[in-house]
């Protein structure tokens, strides 16, 4: 059972010390100068892990931009509005200036740290990176080029260079196995891993997130890398091993540590988010067992009701985000063990060798996911819209009979639907009501960075900055 802590508890720990020195009246006890890397390395798994997975409009649209979910009153995000909220201001917000400033703080103090040892210090440093990595390809999916060799600067100065996308993926991959040894080399996790939110300091965890992150990302870049294939087949037989190895964070069951979700579907008090037609069309079609959990006020037939993307409804009138996301302790996830299985399906389809069938993966990815959510399987694999022989002699490519399950499968995790259907340009997407385009293929740069890193900015991607331009392994 992975850790469960309290975030409070930390909190106190740093805030608690004070002294009746008058100097420190010039000091701002809110903003202590010595925190422990623990604290910064817990605080940042939090920070991310909440940017995952909030729904909250000022900061992240994906779960809209997936068309999961579409909007009721309020339509402008389900058509792919940005810039009046700033909300591609807010990922580089929540990205940088909270994740990536607490991670390399983080680092700094273990480099420092002389009781430390040399053993300890590389576990606990290859903890960090494999945060900084998913965070970084998570900012290249979103935007393609993005500050990487320069990224601190982006907290002094303001004005860091942009690296390529594709550069930068390249050298995910090389810190990935070099974090691998470093996790394998005997030391321990320490004081970070008893402050780790996700793994609770188990090394042997952290390193199928890493092999499983190595697959990833060679399968993000298979159509333009030809080097992919022998990164996923070194990483494949030591990636996430089954759902007790999922990289999941347990939000508590009361503020200020829930889950975003539960902040923006029952505390807020709004009623903003209804099933999208796109999502119930597919899964009404195959009759998804997930439907009912997924959602809830189904028709009485048991379909979910949904509403056309971005056309605005009344909330009661289509089928709402199911009681188990207004959970406030319902864990998120950073990669699982479905995920992992998707991968290999789409691997094997690719002729590669990673371990069992194009179907047998593929049917153990859904059969997670309909564990994972509590679903009963039944015969949904026996499905004609669902059995992956079927559609082959039906006349359905791979891709688009693994993206569509794939994307169904990760349903709480948008910024990966979104993903999904940019790689494989598959399930079908609607046009949005009022934008009359499907959805975009990234987010473009804040007028903020422009305002104050314009000369960078306007460099990067080629000098181009459309929502419709594609990230680098996006190519279909």
């Amino acid at each position: 059972m992975k850790n469960k802590l309290i975030y409070t508890a930390l909190i106190a720990f740093v805030f608690a010390s004070c002294t009746k020195d008058i100097t420190d009246l010039n000091t701002n006890t809110k903003a202590p100068e010595n925190v422990p890397a623990a604290m910064l390395f817990a605080n940042a798994q939090k920070d991310l892990v909440y940017y995952m997975a909030s729904p909250n409009v000022n900061t992240n649209t994906l779960r809209l931009w997936s068309q999961h979910w579409t909007q009721t009153t309020y339509i402008d995000e389900s058509n792919y509005e940005l810039t009046e909220r700033n909300i591609n201001g807010r990922v580089f917000n929540s990205l940088y200036a909270d994740v990536l400033r607490d991670l390399s703080d983080a680092r700094a103090i273990i480099a420092e740290d002389e009781v430390i040892s040399a053993a300890d210090a590389k576990v606990q440093t290859a903890m960090i990176s494999l945060i900084e990595i998913y965070t970084y390809h998570v900012l290249v999916d979103i935007f393609n080029d993005v500050p990487y060799t320069e990224a601190v600067m982006l907290l002094e100065e303001l004005t860091p260079g942009f690296d390529n996308g594709a550069d930068i993926y390249a050298d995910l991959q090389t810190r990935l196995t070099a974090a691998i040894a470093d996790l394998n080399a005997g030391g321990s996790s320490g004081e970070l891993g008893a402050s780790d939110l996700i793994y609770g300091g188990d090394v042997s965890l952290w390193t199928e997130f890493a092999q499983s992150m190595r697959l990833k990302l060679a399968l993000r870049t298979a159509d333009v890398n030809t080097g992919s294939q022998a990164i996923a087949e070194a990483a494949a037989s030591g990636a996430l091993s089954s759902s007790g190895s999922n990289a999941t964070l347990y939000f508590e069951s009361a503020p200020p540590n829930t889950n975003p979700l539960w902040e923006d579907l029952v505390q807020s008090g709004r009623t903003d988010f209804i099933a999208s037609q796109t999502l119930s069309n597919v899964m009404n079609t195959t009759k998804d067992p997930r439907r009912g959990i997924y959602f809830r006020a189904l028709d009485s037939l048991g379909n979910v009701v949904g509403n056309p993307h971005g056309s605005g409804g009344a909330y009661n009138n289509f089928s709402q985000p199911g009681d188990i996301l207004e959970d406030p302790s319902f864990p998120a996830s950073l990669i699982t063990y479905d995920e992992v299985m998707f991968l290999k399906a789409e691997a094997a389809a690719r002729g590669w060798a990673v371990g069992g069938t194009v179907q047998s993966n593929y049917d153990d990815a859904i059969a997670e996911s309909m564990s994972l959510w509590g679903a009963d399987l039944d015969t949904f694999l026996a499905d004609p819209n669902v059995n992956y022989d079927v559609q082959i002699a039906a006349g359905k490519t791979w891709k688009e009979i693994i993206a569509t399950q794939k994307w169904v499968a990760m349903y709480d995790r948008g910024f990966e639907a979104w993903s999904t259907w940019r790689l494989y340009d598959a399930p079908q997407m609607e046009e949005a009501a009022e934008a009359g385009t499907v959805p975009p293929t990234r987010y473009n740069y804040s007028v903020d960075e422009y305002s104050v890193n314009g000369t960078a900015a306007s460099a990067a991607n080629g000098g181009s900055d459309k929502v419709t331009d594609k990230v680098f392994w996006d190519v279909n």
